[in-house]
C-alpha cells in the first residue's frame, strides 16, 4: 500500500485546491493546472517504476508533495489568494524542472552502470 500513498495524496491535494480556490484557478488556468498535476504524477510514477526495477523500497512520500501542500494551505487560508496564479505557474515550473532533473540523473546513472554513452551507438574506450 506504500506506493499508493503519494498518488492518492497528490489527487486529494489537487482536488482540495480546485474546490477551495478563491479565484477559481481551474477556470482561469486549466491547462497549467492539468500540466502541473500530470507532471507531478509522472514524477511519482517514474520513481516508483525505478524502485520496482531496482528492487528497492519506494519512499512513502514524494518530496514534490510538500510544496504542493504548502501552496494549498497558503491559498486556502487566504494568505496568498491574490498570488494563486503566480504560485500555480511557479509550482508548474518547479515540478517540470524537477522531473527533467530526475530523468537526466537516471540516464546518467544507467549509462554509467552499463558503461555506455547515452543516445549514442558507440561504446566508450575500454582503455
Amino acid at each position: 500500500m506504500v506506493p499508493f500513498f503519494s498518488p492518492c495524496l497528490l489527487f486529494i491535494l489537487s482536488t482540495v485546491w480546485i474546490l477551495r480556490s478563491p479565484s477559481d484557478i481551474l477556470e482561469k488556468h486549466p491547462r497549467v493546472f492539468y500540466f502541473m498535476v500530470g507532471t507531478a504524477f509522472a514524477n511519482i510514477t517514474c520513481q516508483l517504476i525505478v524502485c520496482q526495477m531496482s528492487s528497492t523500497r519506494c519512499p512513502t512520500l514524494n518530496w514534490l508533495l510538500l510544496p504542493l501542500f504548502l501552496v494549498v494551505i497558503a491559498v486556502n487560508l487566504g494568505v496568498a489568494s491574490h498570488l494563486e496564479s503566480v504560485l500555480l505557474c511557479t509550482l508548474t515550473a518547479a515540478f517540470t524542472l524537477a522531473h527533467i532533473h530526475y530523468g537526466v540523473r537516471v540516464v546518467k546513472q544507467l549509462s554509467s552502470h552499463f558503461q555506455i554513452y547515452p543516445f549514442s551507438l558507440r561504446k566508450p574506450n575500454s582503455d
